[in-house]
C-alpha cells in the first residue's frame, strides 16, 4: 500500500467513526429527551378512521399476497367495537385484532389498521382496495358471497333474542350502568315527528313462536333480517323487523332494549352473554336460529391470501392461541366488566398494607394524600404486585406495557419500580390536565379517568361534551359522554378519534377510588398518612359513594313532543320512549 492510499484509508476510517459517534450520541440524547418528557400512548396520534357512508359495491381491485408482501403492510378493515378491535390504556385490543397481528407477524408483515363507521360499507372500501382483509365479526351469507370471499370459521355462534326482564329502575343497576341507560340531550331536529307506541310484554317470550305479532329491531344490513323471516315462515305469524338507522349497531340496540326503549333485538349470543352480564336487567333467550360461523372476508379474486388465512385458521385453530383470545374476550365476563367490586379495609390497625411506606414515600411526590394512592393501588391489584390484568397490565399500579416502558420501568412486578413509574405517569397526566381543567377537585378525577383509560378517550368524552351542550370540564357531564363511547353511535361520532371505550370502566374506577378513599381516612389518622398533602387541595377532590350526578343539560334546542300513551289491557305495560332512533320497517317483499 503507498503512501497516500494509505492516509486516505485513515481519513475515511476516521470520517466514518466520527459519523457513527455523532449517530450515536443524538439517539442517547432523544433517549434522555424521551425519559425527561415521556409522552404515554394514550395520546399519540390514532388509527386512520374512514368516515364514509353508503359506499357503492364496486369491482375488486387486484391485490392479492404476493402484491402485500412486496409492499410489506397487511391492511385490515374494521370497526371498533367490544372485541373485534379497541384501544384500551393506550394498547390495541381485540379478539380479531390479536388473531391478525399473530397472522401478520409470523409473516414480517407490518399489520395496518383502518377504523370504518359504516358497517354497510365495509365489503365496497374491501373491493375498493382500502384494505385487505375486512373483520367485523362477519356472519357469511348468500347475498355477501356475491361480492366477497369468507375464510374459514373463527368460532360458531347462534342468533338469541334479547328482552328486558324488567325496568332499570327496578333492577337494582349498578350506578354507573344506570347513568349509562339515561337518554342523551336530544338534537334539533328539522321537523317535529312522533315516534310510534309500542308495548313491552310483561312476560318474557321463551319460544321463537311466541315472536308472532312482536316488532324486533335490527342493525341495518343485519345478517338476521332473513333468520327473521325465515322464523315468520315457521311459526305462520308475522314478526315486524325494523332496520334502525345507521350508525346504530347490535351492542347499542342491546343497550336500547336494557333503557326500555326498543323491545326486542337479535345478535350473536355469546355478544349477547356479555351485554347481559354489563346490563343485568336483559335476557338472552330463546335462540331463534341454526348456529353458524363468524368469519373474515377477502376480494374474491384474492385466492393466495384465502387459502393462506384458511390454512393458518385449521393450524392455529386446536392451539392455545385460539382458545386463549377467546375466553379472554368472551368468555371472562368479570374482565368485560373490570373490576367493578369495592372492598374496604377492615381491622383498625391504621395499616392498608405492605407497601405503606413505599406509597407514602411516592405520593409525596404527586403532593397526594397517601391513602388516596393507596385506594388507586388497590383497585389496580388489590396490593398484589404480581396481578395482571386481562389485557396485559401488571404490578401494583397496573401499568400497561408501552407505559411502563415509556416511563423507564423494566419490570413492573417490582414494587419500587411499578409505584415509580406509575407515579411519573400521574405526574404527566398531572401536567397535562393541569393545562385544561382550572378546578383541582374536578381535575383529579379527569387524571383518574385518563390513567384507566386514556387521556384520548377522555377527550373524546369533552368533545361529545361540548357537541352536545354540557361543560366539558365538569365530571359529571363528560362522565355521562364516556358512557355513552361504548356504543357505535357514539364511538362513531365524527367529533371522535379515539373510538370505542368501555366507558363504565373509568366511571366506576373514579368513583370507587374516591369513595374508598375516604374509608381509609377513617381507618388512618392524618398523623399515620406522613407528612403530605392533606388540606384544601385534596378537600375539594372527597367524593361520597358513587353521587348520582345530574344529567348533562338539555340543549335548548330540543323541542321534540311526547305524545300521550294509550291505555291497554292489565297484562301489559304501555311505554313510549323519549327518545329512538330512527328507524324504517321493512316488509315481505324486501326479503332479498
Amino acid at each position: 500500500m503507498n503512501i497516500p492510499t494509505f492516509l486516505r484509508s485513515r481519513t475515511a476510517l476516521f470520517v466514518l467513526s466520527a459519523v457513527a459517534l455523532v449517530i450515536v450520541v443524538f439517539i442517547v440524547l432523544v433517549q434522555i429527551g424521551r425519559r425527561a418528557n415521556p409522552r404515554p400512548p394514550e395520546t399519540e396520534a390514532v388509527d386512520i378512521i374512514n368516515r364514509s357512508t353508503d359506499v357503492p359495491m364496486v369491482a375488486p381491485v387486484e391485490r392479492d399476497l404476493d402484491r402485500i408482501r412486496e409492499r410489506g403492510t397487511l391492511t385490515v378493515l374494521a370497526p371498533y367495537n367490544s372485541t373485534t378491535y379497541f384501544l384500551y390504556r393506550g394498547e390495541p385490543l381485540g379478539y380479531e385484532f390479536e388473531l391478525l397481528r399473530e397472522f401478520a407477524k409470523e409473516r414480517d408483515l407490518t399489520l395496518r389498521m383502518i377504523v370504518v363507521t359504516d358497517r354497510k360499507s365495509l365489503y365496497p372500501l374491501l373491493n375498493s382496495g382500502e384494505g385487505d382483509i375486512a373483520a367485523a365479526r362477519l356472519v357469511p351469507t348468500d347475498e355477501a358471497r356475491r361480492d366477497v370471499a369468507f375464510t374459514h370459521a373463527l368460532y360458531r355462534t347462534e342468533p338469541a333474542l334479547v328482552q328486558q326482564e324488567e325496568p332499570p329502575g327496578e333492577a337494582n343497576l349498578p350506578e354507573p350502568v344506570e347513568r349509562a341507560l339515561q337518554h342523551a340531550p336530544e338534537e334539533e331536529q328539522e321537523e317535529e315527528e312522533e315516534l310510534p307506541e309500542f308495548e313491552i310484554n310483561a312476560r318474557l317470550v321463551t319460544r321463537p313462536r311466541q315472536l308472532a305479532g312482536e316488532t324486533v329491531t335490527l342493525p341495518q344490513k343485519s345478517e338476521y333480517k332473513r333468520t327473521l323471516f325465515e322464523l315468520s315462515d315457521e311459526i305462520s305469524g308475522d314478526i315486524h323487523v325494523v332496520e334502525a338507522e345507521s350508525p346504530i349497531g347490535d351492542e347499542a340496540l342491546a343497550k336500547l332494549v336494557a333503557a326500555g326503549d326498543v323491545e326486542f333485538t337479535v345478535m350473536q349470543s355469546n355478544i349477547a352473554a356479555l351485554k347481559e352480564a354489563e346490563f343485568t336487567n336483559l335476557k338472552v333467550r330463546p335462540v331463534v336460529g341454526r348456529t353458524h360461523g363468524v368469519a373474515w372476508a377477502v376480494r374474491k379474486n384474492a385466492p393466495q391470501l384465502l387459502s393462506e388465512l384458511n390454512a393458518w385458521i385449521e393450524e392455529k385453530k386446536n392451539e392455545k392461541l385460539f382458545g386463549g383470545l377467546y375466553a379472554k374476550y368472551f368468555v371472562d365476563r368479570r374482565s368485560h366488566r373490570e373490576r367493578v367490586a369495592s372492598e374496604y379495609l377492615t381491622s383498625a390497625t391504621g395499616k392498608l398494607c405492605q407497601y405503606d411506606d413505599l406509597l407514602k414515600r411516592h405520593a409525596a411526590e404527586l403532593q397526594w394524600d397517601w391513602r388516596l394512592l393507596a385506594s388507586q393501588a388497590f383497585q389496580e391489584s388489590r396490593f398484589k404486585p404480581e396481578a395482571r390484568s386481562w389485557a396485559g397490565a401488571t404490578g401494583l399500579l397496573q401499568l400497561m406495557p408501552r407505559t411502563a416502558q415509556e416511563f423507564g420501568v423494566r419490570d413492573p412486578r417490582d414494587p419500587e419500580q411499578n409505584v415509580q413509574g406509575a407515579v411519573k405517569f400521574l405526574k404527566w397526566l398531572t401536567d397535562y390536565w393541569t393545562k385544561r381543567i382550572d378546578d383541582e377537585g374536578e381535575r383529579l378525577k379527569f387524571i383518574l379517568a385518563s390513567y384507566n383509560t386514556g387521556a384520548g378517550h377522555v377527550e373524546d368524552a369533552q368533545r361529545l361534551t361540548e357537541k352536545y351542550g354540557g361543560d366539558p370540564r365538569r365530571w359529571d357531564d363528560v362522565s355521562y359522554w364516556l358512557l355513552q363511547k361504548s356504543t357505535q353511535q357514539y364511538s362513531s361520532d365524527p367529533v371522535v378519534k379515539f373510538g370505542f371505550c368501555r366507558g363504565v370502566e373509568p366511571v366506576t374506577y373514579v368513583g370507587r377510588i374516591l369513595e374508598r378513599f375516604e374509608h381509609y381516612k377513617q381507618f388512618v389518622t392524618v398523623a399515620e398518612a406522613g407528612d403530605v398533602l392533606s388540606g384544601p387541595r385534596l378537600a375539594r377532590a372527597q367524593s361520597l359513594p358513587l353521587p348520582r350526578p345530574s344529567r348533562p343539560r338539555e340543549s335548548s334546542s330540543s323541542s321534540r313532543s311526547t305524545p300521550r300513551l294509550r291505555n291497554v289491557e292489565a297484562t301489559r305495560s304501555s311505554y313510549r320512549p323519549r327518545s329512538t332512533p330512527r328507524s324504517r320497517s321493512l316488509s315481505r317483499g324486501e326479503r332479498a
